[in-house]
């Protein structure tokens, strides 16, 4: 944008000085050829210089309707951003309610949060610090004290509760 407008600058520039000098050569009386020749210059920078400030109001314009249209989806982003986050802490809550209903202990939730989670019997024995024995145990509790004959119907119970 400063390109354009340093250009239009300089070709205004131009055209003033053509002018200066169509009038000197006028006044001098230089012959007509050169004068129309003068003039066609004069026109044609003219034309180009008009242009140019017209081409630069119009990507001026763009950019402010650009700007705002990235304000507002910055907002949206935000507010989605916000909605999603309150979602996420509902639907955490509704589980730790859920595993509260159940009567599940602190360890069973925190493996019942893994499974609905994804993580397998082994990662979730490795993060737990624990025997993949103990996990299997400890999930066995989770899918008969929800009345869920495995992971997927535990997972299953909680997406059911969506709608």
């Amino acid at each position: 944008m400063f390109k354009d407008k340093l250009i239009s600058i300089f070709l205004a520039l131009i055209i003033v000085l053509k002018l200066v000098d169509l009038y000197i050569d006028y006044s001098e009386e230089i012959i007509f050829v050169h004068l129309i020749q003068e003039l066609v210059l004069i026109v044609l920078a003219t034309s180009l210089f008009v242009y140019l400030v017209i081409d630069i109001r119009v990507r001026s314009r763009s950019i402010q309707v650009l700007k705002r249209q990235i304000g507002a989806v910055s907002v949206e982003n935000k507010e989605i951003s916000e909605q999603l986050a309150k979602a996420k802490k509902d639907f955490s809550e509704a589980i730790q309610l859920e595993f509260d209903q159940w009567g599940l202990t602190s360890s069973e939730k925190v493996v019942g949060l893994l499974l609905l989670k994804g993580f397998s019997i082994g990662e979730i024995a490795a993060l737990r610090n624990t025997s993949e024995k103990t996990i299997r145990h400890q999930a066995s509790a989770v899918y008969r004290k929800s009345d869920c004959p495995g992971r997927y119907n535990l997972a299953a119970h909680f997406f059911e509760t969506l709608n």
